[in-house]
C-alpha cells in the first residue's frame, strides 16, 4: 500500500481559449483567421501590440460569443 501526499487533489485546469492567427498585417490595419472555424475578421484596424498579436485573439465563434 503506498500512501499520497495528496490524495484528493486535482490539478484545476483553465477553459482552453482557440485563438485566431494573423493572415495579414500592414498599414495600421490586420487580419486574423481562425484554423478551426476558418472565421476571418477582414482588414480590421490595429489597435494590439506585436506581442497581444502574435499570441492571437479569442476567436468570438469557437468561443461561444458568436454574434
Amino acid at each position: 500500500m503506498t500512501l499520497s501526499l495528496f490524495p484528493s487533489a486535482q490539478i484545476p485546469r483553465h477553459k482552453y481559449i482557440t485563438r485566431m492567427h494573423v493572415m495579414d498585417a500592414g498599414s495600421g490595419l490586420i487580419e486574423f483567421e481562425c484554423g478551426k472555424c476558418a472565421y476571418n475578421t477582414g482588414m480590421i484596424k490595429d489597435i494590439h501590440t506585436v506581442t497581444e498579436n502574435k499570441r492571437g485573439l479569442p476567436c468570438p465563434i469557437c468561443n461561444g460569443k458568436g454574434d
